[in-house]
């Protein structure tokens, strides 16, 4: 690998979506420089199989930012960066007895570590563009059953500061962090003009193939919104919705490929995600998932009679393809192909295992 590559800077790359935005880069014959908090996360994630050649070769290194709420967290890791991609984002944890503070836990890092992302790539003049992976929570007011308005790059959730130390759900309280994250982030662009172009993606709920470190979803990724009702009978319809919109892994590493490469992407807000007017939430997989694989079907878990989806939305990425120049792919086929990826590649085996009452 040539040294005169472009280097990429990804923050919390062991993540479950940040590594496929790793590879993705690493396949383009881009030089990667992934940050994680501990060394033995660092040398975990970097032992890999799909990243070991390129460790080998000095195409990809890791580098420690322990705390990102730190002001100047990131300043040791953008010597000679030419993008960055911030990807850490504090998830709450919705299973039965987790206790969490909201603004300690979910809200503060949220917010800080994007701010002190955007603020030392500003110290650095080779930066030419900062990606910063959000949510379409950040769209979207997931305390209404349904939003009858059409999802795209305009729309926000209104949740304020307050709601979110305070919602009655921590799927809402991390729906107002990213959205206070990302609003601050365009506020921050705005009033100091730094030298390089702010892109936001928004991804929606992220299903696909993965190289990481819990491909199957146990550990409470975005993967588990398929694979629980794929393998645990008695997955929890009503702990949380799962939906309705949807975004194959490969497309969200792709896109953030392609926002560095095209100019249209730059100061984009970008919807990473479709709607299926049928297949919009996990209770609606049972009926694919016993067509598709009937030899499961006696295994599948039953759908409540009573069971109300929510928030129900949809969203148009119509903007979004036009600024990168591709189609993502249809949510039902994203299901279909990703579900068939965790039946071959052991993943009932792992959630066998699983001890997590969800």
């Amino acid at each position: 690998m040539a040294a005169s590559a472009e280097l990429v800077l990804i923050s919390g790359v062991n993540g479950f979506v940040a590594t496929e935005i790793a590879l993705a880069f690493l396949q383009a014959g881009y030089r990667v420089r992934g940050t994680v908090r501990t060394q033995a996360k660092a040398d975990g994630w970097i032992a890999l199989p799909a990243f070991v050649p390129f460790a080998a070769t000095g195409q990809l290194q890791v580098v420690l930012v322990s705390d990102i709420v730190k002001p100047g967290a990131f300043d040791n890791a953008l010597d000679g960066v030419d993008y960055v991609t911030h990807t850490i984002a504090q998830l709450p944890d919705w299973r039965p007895g987790v206790q969490q503070d909201m603004e300690r836990d979910i809200l503060r890092p949220n917010i800080d570590g994007t701010l002190n992302a955007l603020k030392s790539a500003a110290k650095f003049s080779a930066v030419k563009k900062v990606i910063v992976l959000g949510s379409i929570a950040a769209a979207v007011d997931l305390s209404l059953p349904k939003i009858d308005e059409l999802i795209t790059e305009k729309s926000w959730n209104p949740a304020d500061y307050e709601y979110g130390k305070n919602a009655p759900h921590p799927l809402f309280s991390y729906g107002a962090s990213k959205k206070l994250a990302e609003e601050a982030a365009w506020k921050y662009v705005e009033e100091t003009k730094p030298h390089y172009a702010l892109i936001t993606a928004l991804a929606c709920y992220v299903f696909g193939a993965s190289h990481g470190h819990d491909p199957f979803g146990v550990n409470n990724a975005s993967q588990q919104w398929l694979a629980g009702p794929l393998f645990r009978s008695d997955w929890n319809f009503k702990g949380a919705a799962g939906g309705p919109a949807y975004v194959d892994l490969q497309d969200v590493a792709r896109a953030h490929v392609l926002a560095v490469q095209r100019p249209e992407a730059n100061g984009k807000r970008l919807i990473l995600g479709k709607t299926h007017p049928t297949v919009r939430f996990p209770s609606d997989y049972i009926s694919l998932f016993a067509r598709a694989f009937p030899e499961r079907a006696d295994k599948l878990p039953k759908v409540p009679e009573d069971l109300v989806n929510a928030p129900d939305f949809d969203v148009d990425p119509s903007a979004t393809e036009a600024a990168l120049g591709f189609r993502l792919r249809d949510p039902q086929q994203v299901i279909l192909d990703t579900a068939r990826w965790l039946i071959e590649n052991g993943a009932e085996e792992a959630w066998a295992k699983a001890k997590t009452s969800y």
